[in-house]
């Protein structure tokens, strides 16, 4: 198998392991199963085509074992029928969706089942370069032109959900639709190949585009349907660093307030600093936890302030390390506004938070 394949087969396996962790999350979504289902016969199929030589990477040359050829067919083609099914079922979850995959799934069997007698007409004992060539070539078409159809229909399909779906999803869409073209011209080309030796057996013509070129456009449609999921873990992992970063900047104030107050920790056995910083898991959790004792240990402690609030983050922190030191200062009963934002929201007063743990460190 060579690199380029290698990475093939890795990547659609490693989007389809990725894929079927949403599913496990989703698992009524029944676009996600093709989604996981187009994913993983991916994978399979370019395994298996190098050495059955099928598909439209080893085109109108070299022939691997005739039953493994229509495997690698079957595998490739079902992927496709399983991308036709992804947008079928995007686009609508009732009756009609499943009878638009049952016409579907008849024209695949229908398929497969021609290329199963074509293979059942080559004699076993044959080894592969001695197929009967008349066989091979309409072998060869008849899986090409089903390919040739199943990426026309999802091209189709994909630039109706352009017209509907939100920005990003068009743009994967979109993306997909071009590695989809250059597979259609591939499968195209290789199917006209077949057509001229069929009607001239003597004839030498062979259309076909490059191997990395073929290897490109399958990667491009991999990459397209990754866009949109892969935007929404780019904007997810940023608002996890952000709070991974917050949460720590946080700590000087949390600490003071925490061992002022201890009875109102929401988790009554805190983190040790090692742990916080080495831990990566329910960040976000840990992070409103935080920001949520530290402002219920300002409103306890500003019942130790007068009547002026200092509005300066330096200031309040001089005062908050004086009053929390003072455990003999009593307790007003009326609470006053500490570090709160002007124009409220959380990222403002998470800021607010930080510039007071920031003085407070820096002490």
């Amino acid at each position: 198998m060579t690199p380029d394949v290698s990475f093939q087969v890795c990547a659609a396996a490693a989007l389809g392991v990725w894929k079927g962790a949403q599913l496990a999350r989703t698992p009524r979504r029944i676009s996600l199963w093709f989604v996981v289902a187009c994913f993983l016969l991916s994978a399979m199929a370019f395994a298996v085509q190098p050495q059955a030589g099928v598909g439209i990477e080893a085109g109108v040359s070299g022939a691997g074992p005739i039953w493994l050829m229509w495997l690698g067919n079957a595998l490739l083609l079902t992927m496709l029928y399983s991308l036709i099914c992804v947008f079928v079922f995007s686009a609508g979850q009732g009756r009609k969706a499943w009878r638009q995959a049952v016409r579907e799934a008849v024209r695949l069997a229908l398929t497969l089942a021609v290329l199963g007698m074509l293979a059942a007409t080559v004699p076993q004992s044959l080894a592969p370069d001695d197929y009967p060539p008349a066989t091979l070539d309409a072998f060869r078409f008849v899986a090409n032109a089903y390919t040739v159809y199943g990426v026309i229909t999802c091209i189709v399909w994909m630039f109706r959900h352009t017209r509907i779906t939100q920005r990003w999803l068009a743009l994967g869409l979109t993306v997909s639709s071009v590695g989809q073209v250059i597979i259609a011209l591939g499968s195209a080309l290789i199917a006209v190949s077949m057509v001229i030796q069929l009607a001239r057996p003597d004839s030498t013509i062979a259309l076909q585009l490059p191997t990395p070129v073929v290897a490109v456009g399958n990667l491009v449609i991999l990459a397209g349907f990754t866009v949109p999921g892969a935007r929404v873990r780019w904007v997810a992992a940023k608002v996890w660093w952000r709070h991974l970063r917050d949460y720590h900047r946080l700590r000087p104030l949390w600490m003071m307030l925490h061992e002022a107050f201890p009875e109102d920790a929401l988790n009554r056995a805190p983190a040790s600093a090692w742990r916080d910083v080495l831990s990566v898991r329910a960040v976000n959790r840990r992070f409103y936890r935080r920001v949520i004792e530290c402002r219920d240990g300002l409103v306890r402690a500003s019942g130790r302030l007068g009547a002026d609030s200092p509005g300066d983050p330096a200031a309040l922190a001089a005062w908050l390390r004086r009053a929390l030191g003072d455990r003999s200062a009593p307790d007003s009963a009326e609470a006053r506004p500490l570090a709160v934002p002007p124009d409220g929201g959380l990222e403002s007063d998470v800021r607010e938070l930080v510039a007071l743990s920031r003085e407070l460190r820096a002490a």
